[in-house]
């Protein structure tokens, strides 16, 4: 279906159409003398796409006129709109945490010309708000992107104020938070008749290993109690000022399909609703309601827990790297990081193994 819209002060039109599975939105729009387009699949209605597409028009139209003839002087805050409203790949949750990471770290920054910031700048900017490692990480890389993208394709700068920064390192290696399984039946047990619901959804984050986000977005469509399996190819996640609703998965990678114990299809039969509607209809998917029920039981743990939980069980049961990034929907790389501790065990658990079957 095709939706055209005047422009008014920007020339634009939107289109909504079917493919593949789902549903397209692509925007063409008039930049200076050129036109561009934007595009994003993989909504599951055609109002999702609309209202995607819709969001993207909003941003383009804070930021379309910012570059123009004279674009020397733009400011970093109206640049880093620019480079998001461009960024076709970016989900709507990502964009969030890049917003607070603006918000947080960058606000002395916001109207001064992107040409005029120094590598001084950004080290005061990291000074002065201290921070967690992984946030000033998270922060590092979304400011090199954003003054590479300075460089190259609008060449507003010649090198990049970011280039001698380096990732910073916690002065103590953290382990990831885990829940041991005797802790785990306990909180269940707790929680099973109190909140049924928050019951079933750490039922189905232990199990499977799925990000919350994930699991908040699971239809009946998606649950093969027959066969045990669970399948993943979407994530219940914020589409601004629409609210919630389905979005597209945080990588190709995310999308998989996670084999289920017997067990949790059993709770599954008991919990079934209606065929094709989700599992556990909440408006928003923030994690701090669910968090605050956890940690009465089990105080420091979150819902993210269980996945570290699931990631590590796998780990310690002898099941290989590439198997538990399949499932978790991350790549190797990442498990590795993550859980190197784990990974580090089991080439000591490989290298015994190998001497005695040499020996």
């Amino acid at each position: 279906m095709l939706f055209l819209y005047p422009g008014g002060s920007m020339q634009y039109n939107m289109i909504v159409r079917k493919k593949d599975k789902g549903y397209q939105v692509i925007i063409s729009y008039k930049d200076g003398k050129r036109w561009r387009q934007k595009s994003k699949q993989g909504f599951v209605t055609q109002r999702e796409a609309k209202i995607y597409g819709s969001r993207i028009v909003d941003d383009l139209k804070s930021t379309i006129i910012s570059i123009g003839s004279n674009n020397s002087d733009i400011t970093f805050l109206k640049f880093y709109k620019l480079y998001i409203s461009e960024k076709q790949s970016i989900t709507s949750s990502t964009r969030r945490t890049y917003d607070t990471m603006i918000n947080t770290y960058c606000q002395p920054i916001w109207h001064v010309p992107i040409r005029s910031i120094t590598h001084s700048d950004l080290i005061d900017l990291f000074n002065r708000y201290g921070g967690a490692v992984s946030s000033k990480n998270l922060c590092l890389v979304l400011l090199k992107a954003i003054f590479n993208y300075a460089i190259n394709p609008y060449h507003l700068i010649v090198r990049s104020p970011c280039d001698a920064i380096k990732r910073f390192r916690a002065k103590n290696n953290k382990t990831v938070t885990t829940i041991p399984q005797d802790d785990l039946d306990r909180l269940l047990d707790a929680i099973r008749h109190s909140y049924p619901m928050y019951y079933m959804i750490c039922s189905v984050a232990r199990y499977t290993g799925a990000r919350y986000g994930e699991i908040l977005a699971l239809t009946w469509e998606d649950v093969d109690l027959d066969r045990n399996r669970i399948t993943i190819d979407k994530q219940w996640a914020w589409l601004g000022s629409q609210g919630c609703g389905f979005a597209p998965p945080k990588s190709q990678t995310s999308i998989r399909t996670v084999p289920i114990p017997e067990t949790l299809s059993e709770e599954l039969i008991w919990h079934r609703a209606d065929p094709g509607s989700r599992l556990f209809p909440l408006k928003s998917n923030r994690s701090s309601p669910i968090n605050r029920v956890i940690q009465r039981h089990l105080p420091g743990r979150s819902i993210h827990a269980f996945r570290h939980t699931y990631a590590t069980t796998l780990l310690a049961n002898g099941v290989d790297i590439q198997t538990v990034s399949s499932l978790l929907g991350d790549n190797v790389n990442t498990v590795i990081s993550t859980y190197i501790h784990y990974s580090e065990e089991m080439r000591r658990n490989a290298s015994t193994m190998i001497a005695n079957i040499f020996k």
